[in-house]
């Protein structure tokens, strides 16, 4: 009911509006002026009219994207940086994100969706700006090992823990999940993002994917400093009665990562976490429909007749 205590036009429809619901032209632009403000700077999705960008809607990208499954990435991704100490290291002596989380989750996810669904010339500017940041993520761990965010070693790790992260999320959570073949589109989708910013000889497919861990886990460990990043990074989980929103995230995690984080989770435990986590994530997914950049990047294609 209208503020001032007046009931709608007798034409409208009677049936009681869902407060949870966010559909609609305002809502759009709430959501649009909430993430701005985290945004990577120059991210649109609106023009130039008829531009296809560098995936399609009927892509598997799009599918996978589109969805809130997709927020499992940047966990597992973050989770999997947790355990080489020389990205651990790039993010405690440059990263804003122990200052200002939410700016810093905002600015990684706006990355994605500019390079999912946005135009072609705003993909190639922020992978060229994000390059040239990566460029300045450069130092000494306290061994006297140097470190550099831009090494290839660094990109194909951050490269293949998001790809596992989105794809796995997916898998876990989305109503309809895609068969393999396509969800190593998506793979090969996110190898063509992180060769934009400078990645090298990435795994293209899960089964390559799997088969890099393999190869890279016995370099992997958790220090003291890893330890600390992870603990503050997911400390809103840790609280009391978070306990299954942990389980989700080791059940999301790839199998290694369990062994080297010493998860404490039972297979029963991560069981009930996905089942759980499947609801809430496609409750929100639910309350707010198509994302407003997804909508913006559709009527700018069919702009182009």
């Amino acid at each position: 009911m209208p503020a001032d205590g007046r009931r709608p036009p007798p034409s409208r429809s009677q049936r009681p509006v869902d407060p949870i619901r966010r559909h609609g032209w305002v809502q759009d632009k709430l959501d649009h002026l909430m993430y701005e403000s985290a945004m990577l700077p120059g991210v649109r999705f609106d023009r130039p009219a008829g531009d296809p960008g560098w995936f399609s809607p009927d892509s598997a990208m799009w599918y996978v994207h589109s969805h809130f499954s997709a927020i499992a990435g940047g966990f597992v991704g973050l989770m999997c940086e947790g355990v080489k100490p020389d990205m651990v290291y790039g993010g405690l002596d440059h990263s804003d994100f122990f200052n200002d989380r939410k700016r810093r989750g905002g600015r990684s996810a706006s990355f994605y969706w500019a390079t999912v669904f946005g135009p072609t010339d705003v993909a190639e500017k922020i992978c060229r700006n994000v390059h040239r940041y990566h460029e300045t993520v450069q130092g000494t761990m306290p061994d006297g090992t140097p470190y550099a965010a831009n090494s290839a070693e660094n990109l194909r790790w951050a490269h293949a823990g998001l790809t596992w992260g989105y794809i796995r999320g997916h898998q876990l959570y989305h109503p309809k999940p895609l068969p393999p073949e396509k969800l190593d589109e998506v793979a090969d989708g996110m190898a063509r993002i992180h060769e934009a910013i400078g990645a090298t000889d990435l795994p293209r497919t899960m089964a390559e994917i799997e088969e890099y861990y393999r190869q890279m886990r016995p370099r992997m460990c958790l220090n003291e400093d890893g330890a600390w990043a992870l603990d503050f990074a997911f400390s809103e989980i840790d609280k009391p009665g978070r306990a299954p929103l942990r389980w989700a995230l080791e059940d999301a995690m790839p199998w290694w990562a369990r062994e080297v984080l010493g998860a404490k989770s039972t297979p029963r435990q991560r069981a009930i976490g996905r089942r759980l986590n499947r609801v809430v994530v496609n409750g929100v997914q639910r309350a707010i429909g198509t994302p407003w950049y997804v909508k913006e990047a559709r009527e700018r294609i069919k702009a182009g007749g």
